[in-house]
């Protein structure tokens, strides 16, 4: 075989995949269409709620919010998260709530943009939702570090952090809560990613417009069987998140597929997911820059097939914003309350 055949051959397969894996409006509105169809799946608008109740003065008298640190021994760095406590005699039995943030976000993004506090009162007000914990971290690294262990780069292990030194510090405080984690954008990943590695820890697992099909990510294309061969060179991307992404993750397919969330669903014992529950919503419009619709419609549809218990939310008019997150955030509240009892 001369090199200018096996040259042509290497184009004409190149070009071959391009054609059948690239991703056309037509096979995404295939595909939102039958998701749409599945029981689990609630099309809806969210609306802004009005909150004009909830005061300053009522969340003060309410809650006790703390600022603590831990010097880690995993990150080499002073690792930031608030405590958000209910104001109640006893801590024994409430349930405790883990949230993630997104890419160069920080914890405080959660009750300053997220209206975290102010859904919370507003349903508890009302008797929809009993008292909650929640845990709040900072994700390290600027806010860049996908609350992952970096490949080959030392004290850059923030998913050690989470749960060799921050989890543990929280189970001592309160031992008879059970747990659930959440994120949004990169920290839905990480609460997905987080949850499912630790399925005996997190009883529900939840996503807002999350990065739950990391393989789109970084190619665009949900090519599962064929990018655990491939090696992803750095010189293809200008992007800097992408160039982080290949940071974090390595340029090698297999690498990232062992933190996909959308993999480790498909390879997870079923056996694992019994009494656990999975949340996931998407606004409708969040389908360009980081194919976030792209990738809750591929996680939606492996779930079905793995027989999760799971609820998502395809919200109508919304794209990737923390105003999104505030009008959904009542909807998590409410299938968090019911399921972690």
């Amino acid at each position: 075989m001369s090199l200018n055949f096996l040259l042509l051959l290497i184009l004409f397969m190149g070009i071959l995949f391009y054609i059948v894996t690239y991703p056309y409006q037509s096979k995404l509105a295939r595909k939102l269409k039958r998701v749409k169809g599945y029981e689990e799946i609630t099309f809806l608008k969210n609306v802004d709620l009005n909150y004009d109740e909830i005061t300053k003065e009522v969340i003060e008298s309410s809650v006790k919010i703390e600022e603590n640190y831990i010097e880690s021994s995993f990150a080499n760095e002073k690792m930031r998260y608030l405590l958000v406590t209910p104001n109640v005699d006893s801590f024994e039995n409430i349930p405790c709530l883990f949230l993630f943030h997104g890419l160069r976000d920080n914890c405080g993004d959660w009750t300053d943009r997220g209206k975290l506090l102010q859904n919370y009162l507003y349903l508890l007000k009302r008797g929809e939702i009993e008292p909650m914990i929640f845990v709040i971290p900072d994700s390290g690294d600027e806010g860049q570090s996908w609350y992952s262990n970096y490949k080959g780069v030392a004290n850059y292990n923030y998913e050690d952090y989470l749960i060799k030194e921050l989890l543990p510090e929280i189970e001592r405080r309160f031992p008879k809560s059970n747990l659930g984690v959440v994120g949004f954008s990169m920290g839905g990943y990480g609460a997905y990613k987080i949850g499912l590695k630790h399925i005996d820890k997190f009883k529900v697992i939840g996503s807002f417009s999350g990065a739950l099909s990391i393989v789109r990510l970084s190619i665009n294309r949900r090519v599962i069987r064929i990018l655990k061969y491939l090696y992803i060179p750095k010189f293809l991307f200008s992007n800097p998140d992408k160039l982080k992404f290949l940071d974090i993750f390595s340029s090698w397919g297999y690498k990232i597929l062992e933190e996909d969330p959308y993999t480790m669903v498909k390879k997870i014992d079923s056996k694992l997911l019994e009494n656990r529950y999975f949340y996931a919503s998407v606004g409708l419009e969040d389908r360009v820059n980081h194919l976030m619709l792209q990738q809750w419609i591929d996680i939606m549809g492996r779930m079905k097939k793995k027989n999760c218990i799971f609820k998502g939310y395809l919200c109508k008019e919304e794209e990737h914003t923390w105003e999104y997150v505030a009008r959904d955030m009542c909807n998590f509240l409410r299938y968090f309350n019911e399921k972690i009892k």
